[in-house]
């Protein structure tokens, strides 16, 4: 058509539409068709004219029209006058019309000039787009091939474009078109066209849905994967390529077109939220199910039953019926999208549940309008995206639309609907079991377990869609463990995964011997062979979602066994040019945030939960108190009634019969549990009928009266109490309840005749009222209800055959689904439609809905997998063993060992030793290792499985290396055999018997046995009888003949392992450097136990284990040390025991091993600090020490001597180790080895001195222990002196620094911290007498000084005296090297502990009576002069060190004065006199240079000293008492002098005691002398430096002693007493003269040198008070004494001269009353006229005693004339 070039817009758009609506009138009818032919020519004639080419006058509004051109908008008028022409071609039926009018709409529509939204509800433009849309559809009906193409081609044209939007009817219109078309097109190609449009067009609704937008790109599907079976005859494949070339060329052309709208250039894509409707949808699609169905359903009525429809959550959604038009399919959506693909989604859900004819339903041809809608509706689940998931709209439409189809279809007969039924359920699992829960729960059962536990007379095509249904749910390994959550755990859902596993179980084990079944043998061994792939499977899942918890690396590569799948199960929907945010093969195993993570301890705790109950409700089915006590119990059911009622109304699975039984009982608890239960329901408001029969849901009516009557009576009382103006009293209630229940029977028992009429129901009740009637129209709309509805009070149980067939229904608790909407086949009284049956359905799902937790729980925690296992390990174990067992397929067998991997790879992963065990050993005992002679082809495939698992389960298998371990023993074993190498007893075993070494026929040697010598005939028996696998050998005994027979199968079957390479058993120790850390120990473990069993026998012993233990210590010696060494301390313990053996060649084999070990070991340097060497060669210790075998101890030393002689370098720790071993060899009782021990020692100390001081601090001490230690060897002197030789070098060594810098110095000259003191020469050696640490001279010299204080108390002279000369040798030597610190040490820990021995001997010794003196033998005398001789000179020794080294050691004197103050007091004289002598001698030689604070230490020492050792005569009165109480008790007890002899042995102990107590106190009297004199002679010789305090210090500890001595000595009791024991005492009267006076004269001494010598910090008035007070107590005492015996006469004026003892205890004291006299005249003048006051009586009272002396009154005289007088006179 021509056009003007300024209306170039309207000439593209006449350019589209002329050519059309030329072919239109050209080929119209003139007569016919006359109206379309005028308007397509007025159309024509206006295409030429600019914009707007209709007048004003026509003109209805101004409003933007359909059809565009570029910028230019035309009218509505315009729009309409151009499309009117079009559409009414469309309608005309002719085909020469139709055809040119379809081709202008489509290139209107692809080319973007038709723009708006097609709704029949809508404006006027929506109506008008709408009208064209049916119009295109309508022409389907001409049934031309040609045509329905092209309609094809406008309708996904209409689907696909942006600038028309097809919404709401006009969409469902163009799905239904397309529908029609694939199913009535005769062509092929059509049907496939119209097939992969409706897929397009699906993809594109869903895809915007998601995207929430029109303007996504398309992709083009592949129709490849679209064709069915059938249409695949088509070799060239000529039809999938047209149809992918229509729908490819079809979007392509269209994304050209629309390219400038999507950059930008044209009109923006509109958004569709923007449109919105709020229609309200009213479909009951319960009403889907018409007639035809019912007998579908009556056959398969336990599907139905099963069945728990997803309505469960709007129950008032559901209406009573549904409009066949198609206005009421409207849905309340806010989003056009979301309704679009909601309206298309129900709608093919629809297509999917209309039931085709009878006749038609076997024939997939007339049930391909089902077949292709699930097929459709697979796809969309496939590829549902994140809105269709969550949505709650479309999850409602899956639950109400989707579940009824495939309650329809999964019982359909054609398999290819069951298959696509079964395809459409998994995606529900894989995308939706979040918000499907209860829907899952239902149709699982229904449709898998239902097929798979159906052994017997199975359907084989079904159950193999089943079985390959179970792998593809596998493949997701998130849905096994939910599954596993929600229904296994879940209290109100039925178990299943376990029933899955169980229902695997029986499939793979095949139908049981003696059933008839309908299986071929080929089907049941297909059948067997898919069910061992669904356990593999399921294991493999559950094993990959633990890799993914654990992050466990997936190593399993075992082959998978592919079956053929049907074409219809794989269909996809893959695309080309996908786009990434698009994937179409992806599980989703993400959910909303509604789903719930659940807790490990909620699951335990719901299984256990889910057991407990099961276990309660199996023993209430059998005894309700029993069941009700067991669930009380076990805390699963609360012990209040209430509780209790709760449970018996709500648990599923309760024999109803029995509840009524229950709550009928007369005992408390029954009755207050019935009470709850009645008391539990609501009949406020309600009917009695319909109480009665609520309350009769739950139980039935017991069989005995009493029982009924409790029940009733609690049932009226209660429904008085909620209606309390329906009757007068509970008792109306009660009567009526009986009538109602009578009623019920009469009226409904077909046996009764004579019905009760509604006259005799009010008669017989009447009065019941409180004498009172009821209405009668009460009792007449009661009566007219209860005869309509039975209430039904007992019901018949299920005959044997329907318990059996129920079984799974009960298990679901769905019996009262059963009940109701369930009735027999030809039982025509209960027949009912389908609509009532799928309502009576529904309602009872509602019901169970309310009940039911609907919470889904995402697993998480990978302890889930534990309790799975715990449910199918049985099973798994038993389907895996059985077959392996006893098949020889190579798939069988590749099946079972990949299921026994995967088992074996979970349970050593979760730590689940017994069931890890259990299968690892079933797999060993397959290897028949144990039994060669069964060893066939499949046991070497089961040993290469063995080694996979050891290779990638080996860090989680633990104690499972163990069977593992055995099995390679026992592979070694029969390879050695094999190679006719020797075995190992050759060399480590007992001889055998004379008997066992008689000659075989060669005839049965095997061939490469003959090299094994003598006893080899004893090996092959051993391996050719057969043993168990628990035995620790191969075969056992081999006791009993041995044929050639044996000898030729036990030939084959050595030659069958040589298929199992050494180097793959090898490579099990060779990467044993590659498990962690834990698991590495557990292998260390398990091979040192099959060490142990392979040596255990005497007769058969081998090292294998043994060799390998060395190879992977080695191995592994780089590990970390934690890990090393808790795999030393097992290998330790090990070589311990083997090193102890009894078989001498293998403790051999073992040490040398161990020292194989630690040579290498030793190559690696160790740092400082560390403990590991020590550690390491502690088995060389044990051994050393428990072994009694020579050789093995000879051998331990010869070793470490090659250790130290190869390796010294490297030895650190390890000499703590080696110098143990030494010390043991020291005390052995082999003369040889304990040499052999010095010798070595004596080497290490003369050539390796500097690397035994370099170490460990504690290391010359293990040196020096190990030295002393061979001093008490019992062979030779010659070592003892040795010893000490060996000491003195170690001094000498020490004394010049021959050192190596210690470990501690290393580590500081490595941080750059080098010790000032340390001065080193050029060769490294430290200069003569330096050390370069304190803390080093400490752990260097002291343990050789504490060596060598330890021998100095060696019983034999010589050792002693030389250990004590080379000790005070070092000491005086190399004292001046020695710091404070060390010098404390010398003391604290060489020097004082020398004397503590000598304490504890003296100690020990006791105080002996003379006649025990006597019995000493001379060992013991000789000790007592050794003490004394040791001691004497220890301890001036001690004291010439603190005086040579005292400018070091000053800090020292406190403690040195202790241990001489210890010495002074011990209770021997000669101890004490040693003790003072040293005190002497230190203060003699050392004195001058102590300071005022040591003298005051010194003083304080002397005091504790004289007080310490102060006599005590306590014992004389105590032995007194001690005789009088003994008198007493024999007085008491009636024994007189004469009844017998005298207690001689308690007279005995007394005089004993008294004998001690004497000798002690004259003792300490002599101590306490030689005490004072010490104290003298000190204060003599360093009086200048003795400060006054401490001169007073003396003083006072010397009065103290002077008192004491008096106190005795005036003790008259005393004195009498010592006089009666004079023969045993020997002591002067007074006892203590002496120490009195020595004591007194001492004080006065002080105090009088302290008055003449006057020094520095003098106090004279103190020091003159202390000399006056002791002259006035010197001077009274005096007189008192001298008076005291002076008696007068009755004759007045005589007086009786003293006694002799008297005057000679008074000559005694004269001297030191003259030292007093004489000290009162020293005094000043004045301090004398001060003190002449308290003087004067005094000496008044020596004029006139008598004295024994003439010293006294010489001394008095002179004082007088000298003092006294000149003061008298002075006064006068």
């Amino acid at each position: 058509m021509a056009s003007e070039e300024g209306n170039s817009s309207c000439s593209r758009l006449g350019q589209v539409i002329a050519p059309g609506l030329e072919k239109i009138v050209k080929n119209a009818s003139w007569r016919k068709h006359s109206k379309l032919v005028h308007e397509c020519k007025s159309i024509l004639e206006r295409l030429n004219k600019p914009f707007p080419f209709t007048s004003d006058s026509e003109m209805e509004s101004d409003a933007p029209g359909l059809l565009c051109d570029g910028p230019a908008e035309l009218s509505l008028a315009d729009s309409e006058s151009i499309l009117s022409p079009l559409i009414n071609a469309c309608n005309s039926d002719d085909l020469k019309i139709v055809d040119p009018a379809m081709v202008c709409v489509q290139k209107l529509i692809a080319h973007g000039y038709l723009r708006g939204e097609a709704d029949p509800r809508g404006g006027p433009e929506a109506n008008l787009l709408s009208r064209l849309v049916e119009a295109v559809c309508k022409c389907r009906e001409l049934g031309d091939e040609a045509l329905e193409l092209l309609i094809l081609k406008t309708l996904l044209s209409a689907i696909i474009s942006i600038s028309i939007r097809i919404h709401g009817d006009c969409l469902l219109v163009i799905v239904r078109t397309c529908y029609d078309i694939y199913l009535d097109s005769k062509n092929v190609v059509n049907q496939i066209t119209a097939k992969a449009s409706l897929v397009q067009m699906l993809v594109i609704v869903f895809r915007r849905m998601e995207a929430d937008s029109s303007t996504i790109p398309i992709q083009p599907i592949v129709v490849a994967d679209l064709i069915e079976p059938v249409e695949k005859s088509d070799v060239d494949n000529s039809m999938a390529l047209f149809v992918q070339g229509f729908i490819s060329k079809l979007t392509q052309d269209i994304d050209i077109v629309l390219n400038p709208a999507i950059s930008g250039k044209g009109p923006r894509a509109v958004h569709d939220k923007a449109f919105v409707t709020t229609s309200m949808v009213t479909v009951n699609p319960t009403d889907l199910l018409d007639s035809t169905d019912k007998d579908v359903l009556d056959a398969k009525y336990w599907e139905i039953s099963m069945y728990k429809t997803a309505l469960e959550e709007r129950r008032g959604e559901l209406a009573d019926g549904e409009v066949d038009g198609e206005d009421d399919l409207e849905v309340q959506v806010e989003n056009k999208l979301r309704r679009d693909a909601f309206l298309v989604f129900r709608a093919l859900c629809k297509l999917s549940m209309k039931a085709p004819p009878k006749e038609a339903v076997a024939d997939p041809q007339l049930m391909r309008g089902k077949i292709v809608a699930l097929e459709f509706l697979k796809i969309l689940l496939e590829n549902a995206g994140a809105v269709f998931r969550t949505s709650d709209r479309f999850l409602g439409a899956i639950k109400q639309y989707l579940c009824l189809s495939l309650l329809k279809n999964s019982g359909s007969t054609l398999m290819i609907v069951f298959q696509l039924s079964c395809s459409i359920f998994i995606s529900l699992i894989s995308r939706f079991r979040a918000g499907l829960k209860a829907e899952i729960g239902v149709f699982f059962p229904m449709i898998v377990l239902r097929v798979l536990e159906n052994v017997a007379q199975p359907n084989f095509q079904q159950k193999m869609i089943v079985l390959r249904f179970m792998e593809k749910l596998c493949v997701d390994s998130q849905i096994l463990v939910d599954i596993f959550i929600n229904y296994d755990c879940d209290i109100n859902s039925s178990d299943i995964f376990a029933r899955m596993v169980n229902g695997l179980l029986k499939t793979a084990q095949g139908v049981p011997l003696g059933t008839i079944t309908t299986l071929s043998p080929s089907q049941g061994l297909t059948m067997k062979l898919e069910a061992m792939k669904c356990l593999v499977e399921i294991l493999k899942s559950m094993g990959d979602w633990m890799n993914k918890q654990l992050k466990i690396p997936d190593l399993y590569s075992f082959q998978q066994v592919e079956g053929a799948e049907g074409s219809a199960e794989s269909i996809n929907l893959p695309l080309e040019n996908a786009h990434e945010d698009y994937p179409v093969e992806e599980l989703d195993t993400h959910f909303d945030s509604s789903t719930e993570a659940i807790e490990v301890s909620t699951t335990e705790h719901h299984q256990a939960y889910k057991l407990g109950i099961h276990e309660g409700i199996s023993l209430f089915n059998k005894s309700p108190n029993r069941g009700i006590k067991f669930l009380v119990d076990a805390n699963e059911v609360g012990n209040s009634p209430e509780e209790i009622a709760s449970f018996l109304k709500n648990a599923p699975g309760l024999n109803k019969t029995l509840i009524g039984d229950y709550l009928g009982e007369r005992e408390d608890l029954p009755r207050k549990v019935m009470h709850a239960y009645v008391d539990s329901f609501d009949f406020r408001g309600m009917d009695f009928d319909e109480a009665i029969r609520d309350l009769l849901h739950g139980f039935r009516l017991p069989g005995e009266a009493q029982k009924i009557d409790r029940i009733i009576e609690k049932f009226a009382e209660h429904y008085c109490k909620c209606n309390v103006k329906a009757f007068a009293s509970a008792d109306t209630a009660y009567v009526l309840a009986y009538s109602v229940l009578m009623l019920s029977a009469d009226a409904h028992d077909p046996m009764v005749r004579d019905k009760m009429s509604v006259a005799d129901f009010i008669r017989s009740n009447r009065g019941i009222d409180d004498r009172k009637d009821l209405p009668e129209e009460y009792l007449t709309s009661l009566f007219e209800r209860v005869s309509r509805s039975e209430i039904k009070i007992r019901e018949d149980g299920p005959s044997s055959e329907q318990r059996q067939s129920l079984n799974i229904n009960r298990t679901l608790g769905l019996d009262s689904i059963l009940n109701i909407a369930i009735r027999k086949r030809g039982d025509a009284k209960h027949m009912e439609t389908g609509h009532n049956l799928m309502q009576h359905t529904q309602e009872q799902f509602n019901g169970k809905a309310c009940k039911s937790q609907s919470v889904y729980y995402a697993a998480t925690d990978v302890i889930i997998v534990r309790f799975m296992v715990e449910v199918c390990w049985a099973p798994m174990l038993a389907a895996f063993s059985v077959p392996l067992e006893q098949s020889d397929d190579e798939v069988i067998l590749g099946l079972c060992l990949e299921g026994f991997c995967n088992a074996i790879h979970i349970t050593a992963a979760m730590s689940m030793k017994t069931h890890r065990d259990a299968f690892l050993t079933s797999l060993a005992k397959f290897t028949y290792l144990h039994s060669p002679a069964d060893i066939k082809q499949k046991s070497i495939e089961v040993i290469k499985a063995i080694l996979k698992i050891a290779d990638e389960d080996g860090n989680y298998l633990q104690e499972g290396w163990e069977h593992i371990l055995t099995c390679v023993s026992r592979y070694k074993h029969l390879h050695l055999l094999g190679e006719g190498a020797p075995a190992d007893a050759a060399f480590f075993g007992f001889p055998i018997n004379k008997l066992e070494k008689s000659d075989k026929p060669r005839s049965n040697i095997l061939p490469v046995l003959k090299r094994k010598g003598p006893g080899g005939m004893q090996y092959v028996a051993a391996s050719v009888l057969r043993g168990s696998y628990d035995s620790p050998s191969i075969g056992g005994t081999a006791s009993g003949a041995v044929y050639s027979e044996q000898i030729n199968s036990l030939i084959s079957s050595i030659r069958l392992l040589e298929q199992v390479g050494s180097s793959e058993m090898g490579r099990i120790f060779t990467r044993s450097q590659k498990l962690n850390g834990e698991a590495i120990i557990d292998f260390v473990k398990a091979l040192c136990k099959v060490s142990m069993d392979e040596l255990r026998s005497h007769s058969d012993p081998r090292v294998f284990s043994l060799v390998k233990i060395v190879e992977i210590a080695h191995y592994n010696m780089n590990r970390i040390r934690l890990v090393w060494s808790r795999m030393w301390h097992i290998l330790s313990d090990f070589f311990v025991v083997i090193g102890c053996s009894d078989n001498l060649s293998l403790a051999i084999f073992a040490m040398d091993s161990l020292r194989q070990l630690s040579m290498r070991f030793l190559d690696h340097e160790e740092l400082a600090n560390y403990n590991f060497q020590n550690e390491f060669l502690k088995p060389f210790v044990v051994v050393m020490h428990k072994s009694t075998a020579v050789e093995i101890r000879e051998l331990i030393i010869r070793c470490l001597s090659q250790m130290v002689l190869s390796r010294v370098n490297n030895v650190k720790s390890g000499w703590k180790s080696m110098f143990m071993v030494i010390t043991a060899a020291a005390y052995d009782d082999h003369k040889n080895i304990m040499l052999l021990a010095f010798e070595i020692i004596e080497k290490i100390i003369r050539d390796y001195f500097p690397y035994i001081t370099e170490t460990e601090t504690t290391t010359f001490t293990d040196c020096v222990n190990s030295l002393i230690a061979f001093t008490n060897n019992r062979f030779n002197k010659e070592i003892s002196r040795s010893v000490i030789a060996v000491l003195q070098i170690c001094v000498t060594r020490l004394g010049e620094g021959d050192l190596r810098p210690s470990a501690r110095n290393k580590g500081e000259e490595s941080s750059g911290e080098v010790s000032p003191s340390l001065n080193r020469e050029k060769d490294g050696k430290l200069k003569k007498g330096e050390i370069s640490n304190k803390e080093d001279q400490i752990y260097l010299w002291l343990p050789i000084l504490s060596g060598l204080s330890e021998l100095s108390f060696d019983p034999r002279s010589e050792i002693r005296k030389g250990a004590l000369q080379v000790l005070f040798e070092t000491l005086r030597n190399y004292g001046h090297l020695f710091s404070l610190l060390l010098w404390e040490r010398v003391f604290e820990s060489v020097l004082f502990p020398m004397f503590d021995y000598v304490s504890h001997a003296i100690d020990s010794s006791g105080r002996n009576s003379p006649a025990q003196e006597t019995d000493r033998n001379l060992d013991e005398v000789d000790q007592d002069a050794w003490l004394y001789e040791t001691c004497t000179s220890v301890l001036q020794l001690v004291v010439d060190l603190l005086v040579k080294f005292y400018s070091t050691v000053n800090s020292l004197l406190g403690k040195v004065l202790m241990l001489l103050v210890s010495f002074i007091k011990q209770p021997q004289r000669s101890f004490s006199g040693i003790g003072i002598d040293s005190f002497v001698r230190l203060m003699s030689n050392s004195g001058d240079l102590f300071s005022d604070e040591k003298w005051l230490e010194v003083v304080l020492s002397l005091k504790e000293a004289a007080n310490a050792t102060l006599p005590d005569f306590g014992f004389i009165g105590e032995s007194t008492i001690y005789g009088q109480e003994q008198t007493a008790s024999r007085l008491s007890n009636g024994e007189s002098a004469r009844s017998g002899m005298p207690d001689v042995e308690a007279e005995r102990l007394r005089m004993q005691h008294i004998y001690n107590s004497i000798s002690d106190a004259k003792c300490r009297a002599a101590v306490q002398l030689l005490l004072i004199q010490a104290v003298i002679r000190i204060y003599s010789m360093h009086r200048p430096h003795i400060s006054p305090k401490n001169t007073l210090i003396l003083f006072d500890a010397m009065h103290d002693v002077g008192l004491h001595a008096r106190k005795i000595n005036t003790d008259a009791a005393v004195r009498s007493k010592l006089q009666e024991l004079s023969s045993i005492a020997q002591m002067h009267d007074p006892p203590l003269l002496r120490l009195e006076n020595e004591s007194f004269h001492t004080c006065l001494t002080f105090l009088l040198n302290l008055v003449f010598d006057r020094p520095a910090p003098y106090d004279q008035a103190e020091v003159e008070a202390h000399l006056v007070d002791l002259c006035q107590e010197v001077l009274e005492f005096y007189i008192k004494t001298a008076q005291f015996e002076q008696r007068m006469e009755d004759i007045a004026g005589w007086r009786i001269p003293l006694g002799s003892g008297k005057r000679k205890e008074l000559a005694a004291r004269a001297p030191v009353v003259v030292a007093t006299v004489r000290a009162i005249c020293s005094l000043g003048e004045g301090s004398f006229e001060e003190s002449l006051g308290r003087l004067f009586p005094l000496l008044l009272g020596l004029v006139s005693c008598e004295h024994g002396s003439k010293e006294v009154q010489a001394a008095l005289s002179k004082m007088l004339e000298s003092s006294v007088g000149p003061v008298l006179l002075g006064s006068c």
